[in-house]
């Protein structure tokens, strides 16, 4: 990223959801894996859905004294993975999202997307 932080990202993840995922009862130590592709059935954990689209899950071991919820990004789009920023509540966020996907240069292409376009972060039966 380039300095002071204003470069684009270059892949794009689906949006699941637009705003956080309250988790309680987390048990402490317990390993978890945060999804950051957006397709994942087991929203916000990861399902291993994100292969061959060039993201990862991220690792979050649930600390020894966990908070009673935490708020884990729904958007995939936080800079402060797995809890959420507040970047979707961002003004014209979802308007942002539709007008990136309405204008890709792989639209043509999306009705033969398997999964995702990471050019725009549209989804194929999301």
């Amino acid at each position: 990223m380039a300095e002071g932080g204003s470069e684009k990202p270059t892949k794009y993840p689906a949006v699941p959801q637009y705003g956080p995922y309250t988790i309680r009862d987390l048990k402490p130590g317990e390993k978890k894996k945060w999804c950051s592709c957006g397709l994942s059935k087991k929203q916000p954990w990861c399902d291993g859905s994100h292969k061959k689209t060039g993201f990862h899950s991220v690792k979050w071991k649930v600390p020894d004294n966990p908070e009673p919820a935490y708020d884990i990004c729904g958007c995939c789009s936080t800079k402060n993975a797995p809890f959420c920023d507040g970047t979707c509540r961002q003004t014209d966020f979802e308007k942002e999202i539709k007008e990136r996907q309405a204008t890709c240069m792989k639209k043509d292409e999306h009705p033969d997307c398997k999964k995702m376009c990471t050019a725009c972060g549209w989804a194929a039966d999301f």
